[in-house]
């Protein structure tokens, strides 16, 4: 038992000193990257703690959030949230959290009044999520919170729009953008956001064929693709 307990911590150790941790800012090149729309994830992100990620919001919100992963119709995509801090008169992006938007385009089954059975599940306030980065692995992704619990007072919820059945809302589907949250509540300056994909069809992926993600969903191992999208928004952006 007291091997296995030194195992186990030497495990842990050599996860936090093989890859940067969130508290380190990303380096002169990948924010360039971020900033010019070349982008691949920063090295905080391997592949293997993004499926860690993935799993544990899985686990936690599955059944609530979304029932479908890796399509488009509900689950497929994320926002990483990055701080800025000015050091050493350098202004600085560290990934702080992610915001997950659930039953994408299920909705529009909702609006047609034309609801598929399989989609009985939608919920417009448990569409929204953030899941909170962290350099231990044992807290890295446990904290998942509603996003509402962080929505600028100075923003309508848009689950207030529930019963609307025209107008900005059909479009907007009750999305709580990264731009519509409270720095104080959040307790960072956000700088931005960049979204990543992650789908369960055959579409090459930027990390090569061979890397995949493998996410529990419900009594399922989902097969997934993780792919990057170029888009970086500045906070306030449209």
């Amino acid at each position: 038992m007291f091997k296995s307990l030194i195992l186990s911590q030497i495990s842990v150790f050599t996860f936090l000193f093989s890859i940067p941790s969130f508290s380190t800012p990303l380096t002169p090149n990948e924010e360039a990257q971020l900033l010019s729309g070349v982008w691949k994830l920063p090295s905080q992100f391997t592949l293997k703690r993004l499926e860690s990620l993935l799993n544990q919001f899985s686990k936690d919100t599955y059944g609530k959030a979304f029932q479908f992963m890796g399509v488009e119709e509900d689950f497929f995509h994320g926002h990483v949230l990055f701080e800025k801090k000015q050091q050493d008169g350098r202004t600085l992006l560290f990934p702080r959290a992610i915001l997950y938007h659930t039953q994408e385009d299920a909705h529009k089954a909702h609006w047609e009044k034309s609801v598929d059975p399989k989609y009985d599940y939608l919920d417009v306030t448990t569409r929204n999520w953030i899941q909170w980065l962290s350099d231990d692995p044992r807290e890295d992704g446990a904290r998942i919170h509603n996003a509402r619990d962080y929505l600028d007072i100075s923003q309508k919820d848009p689950a207030q729009f529930f019963n609307q059945s025209s107008g900005p809302q059909k479009e907007l589907h009750y999305t709580i953008h990264a731009k519509n949250l409270d720095a104080q509540k959040l307790g960072f300056v956000l700088a931005g956001e960049l979204q990543f994909e992650f789908y369960s069809n055959s579409q090459p992926s930027p990390y090569g064929d061979d890397h995949l993600l493998t996410v529990q969903v419900s009594n399922e191992e989902v097969s997934l693709r993780a792919f990057t999208n170029t888009m970086y928004l500045e906070r306030g952006s449209k």
